[in-house]
């Protein structure tokens, strides 16, 4: 799949530890779109039947971390599994423009699962 917001840049570390990091601030008018490709993402990520998220030192398999700012104020963004929804507070009004950080990190498992199913390096 070709990412129509999220670039990524992936680096691994000597214990196969994987991190995809993307950086968007795309203009206001794709703000939702750039959401929406955040939670088709992290729905897959949760679905995925790997444990996680949570510390990869601790066992878990994956974990995030989603920053996402308007004019440098940072929003809170909570991930809302039971729903499968991403919620910002507060929520940004049509027409606002954001800066959007992801990092995700997988142990060799999720790694693989990740390369094949979204089709990246």
């Amino acid at each position: 799949m070709s990412w129509q917001f999220l670039e990524f840049d992936c680096s691994e570390d000597s214990q196969g530890v994987v991190c995809w990091d993307a950086l968007a601030q795309p203009t206001a008018r794709h703000t939702p779109a750039l959401l929406q490709e955040v939670t088709r993402l992290l729905r897959w990520t949760h679905r995925l039947g790997l444990q996680g998220p949570g510390p990869l030192e601790d066992g878990a398999d994956w974990d995030f971390d989603l920053q996402i700012h308007v004019d440098n104020a940072p929003l809170k963004a909570l991930w809302q599994n039971a729903d499968d929804a991403l919620s910002l507070t507060p929520q940004p009004s049509p027409g606002t423009q954001i800066t959007l950080s992801l990092s995700i990190s997988g142990n060799p498992a999720f790694a693989q699962a990740f390369r094949e199913h979204w089709n990246t390096p």
